[in-house]
């Protein structure tokens, strides 16, 4: 019994979204790799029609506990990915710090914070609403990954946001 009460954190964290890993799509990509790419992320899309600008593809059935929720949308021009970002919700504020912070030291692994891709970002307009904290990573010289810390607001109530743009407007 103590031997399975031991393990049974270590099973909740695997099964939760603390567990995700930031998000590797890369832009211009035509809508069918996108598609699989988000599969292989555990995003799933189901269509319900023809193909839209804007698609949303919610968390793919899996077992385990997590703390909030978690969906992307993708937006396509000509049939291309040009924007992704993905939402994730939480009750806790604590959670939702907690998975921020993890995300930006995700992040920090593939490169380092950069100053120029803060300047981009705020260039392209205003941040997200209810934004109050943002990290910006440049990952190449056209696409750069923010990592927002929001407080919820209507129509997401997102806490976190991880959004891959252009470095572009």
């Amino acid at each position: 019994m103590r031997r399975f009460l031991l393990g049974l954190p270590l099973v909740l964290a695997c099964g939760g979204a603390t567990a995700e890993q930031p998000l590797h799509v890369k832009l211009g990509i035509p809508r069918d790799q996108a598609l699989t790419e988000l599969r292989s992320q555990q995003f799933c899309f189901k269509p319900d029609g023809p193909a839209r600008q804007v698609e949303t593809y919610p968390r793919c059935e899996r077992a385990g506990t997590e703390w909030g929720e978690a969906w992307v949308t993708a937006t396509y021009d000509a049939g291309r990915l040009v924007e992704l970002k993905r939402f994730e919700r939480y009750s806790d504020d604590a959670h939702a710090v907690e998975r921020w912070n993890q995300l930006i030291a995700d992040r920090m692994k593939m490169a380092p914070e950069a100053s120029d891709a803060g300047v981009a970002l705020r260039a392209r307009g205003p941040l997200e609403a209810g934004t109050r904290s943002v990290k910006a990573f440049r990952v190449d010289d056209a696409t750069i990954v923010a990592v927002y810390l929001l407080t919820p607001s209507p129509p997401e109530q997102a806490s976190v946001l991880e959004a891959i743009v252009s470095a572009r407007r």
